[in-house]
């Protein structure tokens, strides 16, 4: 297994690296194309796992990172002509627990997001009841969902590689944010432009043809760790350079 390159990981953090988004998203469709079968029955699996999770409301919220985790081991395995099974796909889950911390304090951020639009529904009711209220609930309305979107640009910049330096670099969920934050200072307009690929991708299958996403998903996730493995991680797989081990 990989893990993250002391090396990279202060290169990343000092200076501005070389993020070729086109390179990682013409690797994506070379691998996707060579092993397309696979890939879209992952994705066709992850998506069953997390509709029957979705019943305990915050079920998809725990499965997420470690399905993510399990492009990596595959594209691994594959740029190293070695053959792999379908298990392999989930082996994130031998390290799920690392993602809980994460995993809350993203709940807790969608819980602040939501105050301010439980507010303005409050407001709404109220202007049933008074006439006067119409121009506040307006200006707020206006005023309030850019500030939304945009603190969410930027906050999915930021955190886009925290589940990978959690799971390659053993460190905590507070010094992994810290990192990302310290890439993203040298880094963030290309990080950003990357992550709207990525959402875009994902998301693409779903609008030309349903069944389209089984293959859109895993394209945006194999992209996703080319750009981790080239930015951050070892090229040999020894553990010699893991840091914040804990």
């Amino acid at each position: 297994m990989r893990t993250l390159d002391s090396v990279k990981l202060q290169r990343a953090k000092t200076n501005q690296v070389d993020i070729r988004i086109g390179d990682y998203l013409n690797q994506s469709f070379s691998i996707f194309s060579q092993h397309w079968l696979q890939f879209m029955l992952f994705a066709f699996v992850s998506m069953i796992l997390s509709l029957v999770s979705a019943i305990t409301i915050v079920g998809p919220y725990f499965i997420m990172f470690p399905l993510q985790m399990g492009y990596g081991h595959v594209i691994d395995k594959i740029e190293n002509n070695e053959e792999f099974v379908f298990n392999d796909f989930f082996i994130g889950f031998k390290q799920w627990t690392k993602f809980i911390p994460l995993l809350l304090l993203f709940l807790g951020l969608i819980i602040i997001l939501f105050i301010p639009i439980i507010i303005l529904g409050g407001v709404g009711s109220m202007m049933q009841l008074n006439a006067d209220m119409v121009p506040f609930f307006g200006i707020s309305l206006f005023a309030i969902f850019p500030v939304i979107i945009i603190l969410g640009i930027v906050v999915s910049a930021i955190v886009f590689l925290v589940p990978y330096v959690i799971y390659y670099g053993n460190i905590g969920v507070l010094e992994s944010i810290k990192v990302c934050i310290n890439i993203n200072k040298n880094n963030f307009w290309y990080l950003l432009l990357f992550v709207l690929l990525f959402s875009i991708i994902s998301q693409i299958g779903t609008y030309l043809c349903l069944i389209g996403v089984f293959a859109s998903i895993p394209i945006a996730y194999i992209m996703a760790y080319l750009l981790v493995k080239d930015i951050l991680l070892t090229d040999d797989k020894n553990e010699i350079d893991t840091i914040g081990q804990s």
